[in-house]
């Protein structure tokens, strides 16, 4: 079962106002009146800055959770993270905003293995819950 990532507005406008900028400054940088660098400098980074900005929406719309029947696979992008669901210990509430697969404010650590964790923000965290639960032998704890 596939969960998108709960998208809120700060990252929305976060995410939209940088991707923009940069697609605006490729755009910019291609018309080599506003650059003395002359037109080969002006292509090569307005390129650089129109792929940073396509790179940033790839992110925005390609991230997601995937719940397979003993598999936990998250996607941001070209990254991909596979997680074995019988290994997921917890679930924990948590309002941390470190660099993560959570484009949302309402974020959550993952507790998974002995010491490993991710952040995660699924669209809806109870129905992501229940499924994890009813797809193993052991409950997942979860701490809103």
């Amino acid at each position: 079962m596939k969960f998108n990532a709960k998208k809120d507005t700060t990252y929305r406008v976060l995410v939209w106002g940088s991707a923009l900028l940069f697609l605006g400054i490729s755009v910019g940088l291609f018309v080599p009146i506003y650059n003395k660098a002359g037109l080969a400098a002006s292509l090569i980074v307005g390129l650089l800055f129109g792929i940073s900005g396509l790179i940033i929406l790839w992110f925005w719309y390609s991230t997601y959770y995937i719940l397979t029947d003993d598999t936990l696979i998250i996607n941001l992008g070209p990254f991909k993270r596979k997680i074995a669901l019988h290994a997921i210990k917890k679930i924990e509430k948590t309002n941390t905003q470190l660099a993560s697969v959570a484009l949302a404010k309402e974020r959550y650590y993952l507790y998974y293995n002995a010491n490993d964790y991710t952040i995660i923000a699924p669209e809806n965290i109870n129905k992501f819950v229940q499924i994890i639960d009813d797809k193993i032998s052991h409950s997942v704890q979860f701490i809103k």
